[in-house]
Formats: structure tokens, sequence, C-alpha cells
């Protein structure tokens, strides 16, 4: 077993190899960014330390002796090869990019709220969030995942289900103050906000109103856009509950009216199935699936909607 007593300071033997290049103290102070006196001081201890001359005066410069420089060129080579080492170990760290492909509304509401606990848990991967209601061709190679809403039928695709989810009426709470409201037969004479894909008719019936899906009003082709304006007091949305739910937990909406009704439609994680075991992938959908967990259902009694496409 080696003795490391006798190994001088890592710091002291870079000085060394510093001045033996430079053959000057002047000129291993700028290399390494120290002082003068510095360097001069690290030289004496390392010669002091050793027992053995490694430099002598010639001029205003060093001259290094036989013993320093046998002694400077393997240091050299033993600190290239910690050099060659460290950029090895340094380009083995795997950088992935991992693209998600995922609908506008879902990705402001739910995803990105939520993205930055997976980055701070796996800063090796960076994920590219792409926002679009059409489904990016997976197979193909447009993104790697992706997040849905639908009835899970996509052939040739890794299918997994997330989460479900459920509808409600939802508003800002100075519009419930200002309407009062506490029936749902009230929203016959209010401003009822739309959405191609939140349909009213079947959540009246579910609270038992015989009123036709609204023709009129405001109508928005993005759900978040839509709980936006909900949430500025412009009316009453019907709103997905993973869309509303932050929403609902800061009290920048509420809920007037208990009726639910749970969605024929449902989230899934979608992957190539070759990708099935890839890390990046594998990271992401273990996270992804630890958040819905932690997703609770509405409170309420929930009615089934009937089927819609998708």
């Amino acid at each position: 077993m080696s003795d490391h007593r006798r190994t001088p300071a890592l710091g002291s033997l870079r000085v060394f190899v510093a001045a033996a290049r430079s053959q000057s103290v002047t000129g291993a102070a700028a290399a390494l960014h120290l002082t003068h006196g510095a360097v001069s001081h690290q030289l004496r201890q390392l010669q002091d330390h050793l027992g053995i001359a490694l430099f002598e005066r010639h001029g205003r410069g060093l001259r290094l002796t036989a013993h320093g420089a046998a002694y400077a060129e393997e240091l050299a080579r033993a600190f290239a090869d910690i050099d060659q080492a460290t950029d090895r170990l340094l380009a083995s760290r795997v950088y992935r990019r991992l693209r998600v492909s995922c609908m506008p509304s879902f990705a402001a509401r739910w995803l990105l709220p939520r993205l930055g606990n997976f980055i701070a848990r796996h800063p090796e991967c960076d994920v590219e969030v792409q926002s679009s209601a059409r489904l990016a061709d997976i197979k193909g190679g447009e993104a790697d995942v992706a997040l849905r809403f639908g009835h899970g039928r996509y052939p040739g695709l890794h299918c997994r289900l997330l989460m479900k989810d459920w509808y409600y009426p939802v508003c800002s709470p100075d519009f419930h103050r200002r309407h009062e409201l506490n029936s749902p037969a009230q929203l016959i004479t209010l401003p009822l906000l739309r959405s191609p894909d939140e349909h009213w008719q079947p959540w009246f019936s579910a609270a038992g109103l015989v009123i036709d899906e609204p023709q009129r009003g405001a109508i928005f082709d993005d759900s978040s856009l839509m709980l936006m304006a909900a949430a500025s007091g412009q009316g009453v949305a019907l709103a997905r509950h993973t869309l509303a739910v932050d929403d609902l937990a800061n009290g920048r909406l509420l809920r007037p009216f208990t009726t639910i009704i749970e969605s024929p439609l449902a989230y899934y994680f979608l992957s190539r199935p070759a990708d099935e075991e890839q890390p990046a992938v594998v990271s992401f959908r273990d996270w992804l699936f630890q958040e819905a967990a932690s997703y609770s259902p509405p409170a309420g009694e929930a009615t089934a909607a009937p089927g819609q496409g998708s």
C-alpha cells in the first residue's frame, strides 16, 4: 500500500508543472492566474516536502535540475491522463430529448404546471412539448410520446389509460355573487361559455333540466381560453375537471352546483411499442402516472354522459 503522506498536494504539483513549462515563476503565475508570491511559495513548499532540488536559478528565470526535469515529464503525463479521463466522463453523460405531443388545453392547464417537477428529477432529459390538437405522427417520428383525450383507439401504438375526466359548470366567485346562483334552472338566463368539445346538453339532463344545446353565446376552440373567460367573470363554463382543478384549488373558479357527469373520453399515454423501454420514455411515463395517481375525482354524484366521437 502506498504512503499517501509522501504525495505532495495536487495544487503544488500543478504549479510545478506550469513552472517547468514556462521556466519562470512569472509564466506559471500568469498561466494559473496566481500571484508571483503564491507560485514561489508553492514551489518552495514542494521542494521542502520532497527534500530534493527541482529548480536552480538561471538568471532571472529557473532551470530544471535533472531530477526536476524527469519529475516534471512524468507529472505532465499524469495530468494529461487525468484531463482525458475527465473529458471522457463528461462526454459519457447522456442528454436525452423527449418530444411530447399534447393537446393545447391539457398542456397549459395540467401538464405544464407540473412539468417542473419532472425536469428537477431528471435533468438529463430535455423535454420538448408540442402543443397541438392534431395527433402527431408518432410512428413516423414526429414525437416520441403523446397524451390524448379520446376513446383509446390508436392502432399501431402502445396505449395506456392515464386517467378519466368529469364535467361540471364553473364560474368566478364574483360572477357567483352577482347572480346569486343557487339553482341550475338559473342557467337558462345566464351567458353560457361554450367549447366544441364540451357539450352542455348532457349536463342539463343530469341536472334535471329539459334544455337543448345552447346555440348562442361565446364559443372557444380551446377549453383553456374558455376557462380564462370564466375566471374573468364573463359567464358560466362547462369545465373538464382536469383543466379546472388547479383554478378551483386557488379560488379563481368555483362550482356553483354539485351535479357532475363522467366523460365518455379519457386521457391516454401513447408511444411506439419499440420505445417502451427507452430510458427517457420510461422516466417520463413513470413520473406522469405518479402525478395522475394523485389526481382525485370531483366531489358529487356522477352520471355517465352519452358517447362522443374523438
